[in-house]
């Protein structure tokens, strides 16, 4: 990884970059810190944190310079420029996108670096997983899937209440399955809330004869996992039932072209042609899906203009989803690992409806 790294670093024409952001450090090192920065350079790879982070950092992170920022009562950012200083460095590329102006003009104020800002610097390598990144969101997926079990079997004594009581349940059995806490505040969305792809879970209470939508995810070992799945809760109903094996059949349709080596958009566009068919494509308001990793949130895009090749070992959700304001939505979500000649879902859910 870091050789790769180095490589555009100096294809780039820079002595060293600056990382700032906790995610690309967490990527970097595998070590939470609120605070800390790390340097690659030539010259070495050093991880900077404050007093607070220091010794276990030291501890833990053999293969870097670990420096402790603010030592000696100096201050931090005059401190991490007085480092960059010493390691003699010309041209010094930073997250130009992760960082405020007042940080951007305190860190170049009297030094003599010319510094030059990047915008998502390490995502062409974040976005293609390692065997062990898969193997950690594989067992975040599960544990999800286990947490939404337990939901399910909760939820009939549930309905007449908040929504919130459903986000207090997964965020409790988050906990139990050894997560860290959400990577995402759940989206719990009952009845006509269902047709806001991304709904505030709120006060209002969970009805009976509508639908429920569910959209969660957990924090495991610094990964997110991401799921969705749509009830019916009462008797049954044709309308819900018509759009959702709609959604269900573009889901299952965007998988099946998933292998390494497609464009990109060939995804977005197996899920959306689906939907049209059915006279439905004005009521697909998204994307079909998005890359996870540390964030819940990462590259690429799976969306009809994204002329980029699927490589494998790319992780993404598949998301399709159609919402009819005044009435309700369905969405059905898995997260797909890219292997060379299929996608490979992660989650053991399965699709079908189900009432309750």
């Amino acid at each position: 990884m870091f050789e790769k790294i180095f490589g555009k670093i100096k294809r780039e024409n820079l002595d060293g970059f600056l990382f700032s952001s906790y995610s690309n450090i967490f990527y970097l090192s595998k070590f939470n810190s609120s605070n800390a920065f790390v340097i690659l350079t030539d010259k070495g790879k050093y991880f900077i944190t404050d007093s607070r982070y220091y010794d276990n950092a030291k501890e833990k992170l053999k293969d870097f310079n670990v420096i402790k920022l603010g030592e000696g009562n100096k201050k931090g950012l005059d401190h991490l420029k007085e480092i960059l200083e010493s390691l003699n460095l010309k041209n010094v590329g930073f997250e130009k996108d992760k960082i405020t102006l007042s940080f951007y003009e305190k860190l170049t104020k009297d030094i003599s670096i010319n510094f030059i800002g990047f915008e998502g610097f390490l995502n062409e390598f974040r976005m293609v997983k390692s065997e062990e990144e898969i193997k950690i969101i594989t067992q975040a997926v599960r544990k999800t899937d286990r947490v939404y079990k337990r939901v399910l079997e909760d939820i009939p004594s549930l309905i007449g209440k908040p929504e919130s009581s459903i986000r207090q349940k997964i965020v409790n059995y988050i906990f139990e399955e050894g997560g860290t806490g959400e990577s995402f505040p759940a989206i719990v969305a009952s009845g006509k809330h269902s047709a806001i792809p991304h709904w505030e879970t709120s006060n209002h209470k969970i009805k009976n004869n509508a639908p429920l939508l569910i959209d969660m995810g957990m924090k495991y070992k610094g990964y997110c996992s991401d799921f969705t799945r749509t009830i019916f809760l009462g008797k049954s109903n044709p309308k819900f039932e018509k759009i959702y094996n709609i959604v269900k059949e573009a889901h299952l349709k965007a998988l099946s072209v998933v292998k390494a080596g497609i464009p990109i958009k060939e995804i977005d566009l197996a899920a959306r042609k689906v939907i049209e068919k059915y006279g439905y494509g004005e009521y697909f308001t998204h994307s079909t899906g998005h890359g996870v990793g540390i964030d819940i949130h990462e590259e690429p895009r799976i969306y009809k203009d994204n002329e980029g090749i699927l490589q494998e070992n790319t992780v993404f959700t598949i998301e399709p989803g159609i919402y009819i304001p005044g009435f309700g939505g369905v969405r059905l979500e898995n997260i797909v690992v890219v292997r060379k000649d299929k996608g490979e879902a992660l989650s053991k859910v399965g699709l079908d409806l189900i009432y309750l």
